[in-house]
């Protein structure tokens, strides 16, 4: 795919799971869901003017074997703003920041500083952290994904074909 202004992907990988997949067999499963996917094949025929975001969801239920996706395309805004990311597209370079939203699960994390990820075209950033929230009889454990891309020319495994130019985690201690 060929644009006027490269496309920006974001590729959200969340894994969630209780108490019951904390350790043994379900934990090992539970630890083996993947940090990239394949993008859907109609990636490549959407306009420049759009956030793309691929949702993967893994759970126990299943036992993590069977991701429910979601392709959406958002409206691009500025700043556009995802779980806890900030994009800000300016001058062919795509300014991400990772932005904690306090409510949103334990442990707390630093408001300040903010983390920020400068991309160029052809370039993509990953940012990975995880949190526990309080649910109906006890806890929700998550871990989240999140793949970054800034893309003139994409292929549906783009995510899994090389590297991130950079990475960022925060992976607490989830007791």
């Amino acid at each position: 795919m060929v644009s006027s202004l490269p496309l920006v992907i974001i590729q959200s990988i969340q894994t969630i799971w209780t108490k019951a997949s904390r350790g043994g067999d379900r934990a090992s499963a539970r630890n083996r869901t993947p940090e990239a996917c394949k993008l859907p094949a109609q990636v490549c025929s959407f306009p420049d003017t759009v956030f793309l975001l691929h949702q993967v969801v893994y759970s126990e239920h299943d036992l993590f074997q069977h991701p429910v996706e979601k392709l959406e395309l958002e409206a691009r805004t500025e700043p556009f703003r995802y779980d806890c990311l900030k994009l800000l597209l300016a001058e062919n370079t795509l300014r991400i920041t990772v932005e904690w939203e306090r409510s949103e699960g334990a442990p707390r994390r630093v408001v300040f500083p903010r983390k920020e990820i400068f991309l160029q075209e052809q370039q993509w950033a990953r940012v990975t952290y995880n949190l526990r929230t309080s649910w109906e009889s006890g806890w929700i454990y998550k871990k989240r994904v999140h793949n970054i891309g800034f893309f003139a020319h994409i292929s549906p495994g783009i995510f899994l074909e090389g590297e991130p130019v950079h990475t960022y985690r925060d992976m607490a201690h989830l007791w």
